[in-house]
């Protein structure tokens, strides 16, 4: 069994099936995945951690995706980030890439256009 040193892939979602999904999804793959409901949750548990991307949800109860990316900002903190949002609207693309995500998909986006994404920003490489 090979042991994986890299950093998980990090998923804030609030719809469980959609996280069970991508967690499925990417460990596939042999990605580690840790997921969170909410972004208030992301930021209690991962503070000094390492994460290999960040697949961030747009609505979100409480603190949603783009608000995360610019409390991310100010702290210094930058994650490679995938936004996967049904709220993909011109306006909350362009703020999401303007604040530093590096691809934004809705989630009828075609999943192998995510998955090399994801993977590709984790440094992980598809058979």
């Amino acid at each position: 069994m090979k042991t994986l040193s890299r950093p998980p892939i990090a998923i804030v979602e609030d719809d469980l099936a959609v996280q069970r999904a991508y967690a499925d999804l990417f460990s596939s793959y042999d990605c580690e995945t840790v997921v969170f409901p909410t972004a208030e949750e992301f930021l209690e548990h991962i503070a000094d951690k390492q994460v290999a991307c960040l697949i961030l949800d747009q609505r979100l109860p409480g603190m949603n995706g783009l608000e995360l990316q610019s409390l991310l900002q100010e702290r210094n903190v930058a994650f490679k980030t995938v936004f996967i949002t049904s709220q993909d609207d011109d306006n909350t693309k362009a703020k999401a890439i303007q604040a530093g995500a590096a691809a934004f998909f809705s989630k009828g986006s075609d999943v192998d256009d995510i998955i090399a994404s994801v993977m590709h920003l984790a440094g992980y490489q598809i058979d």
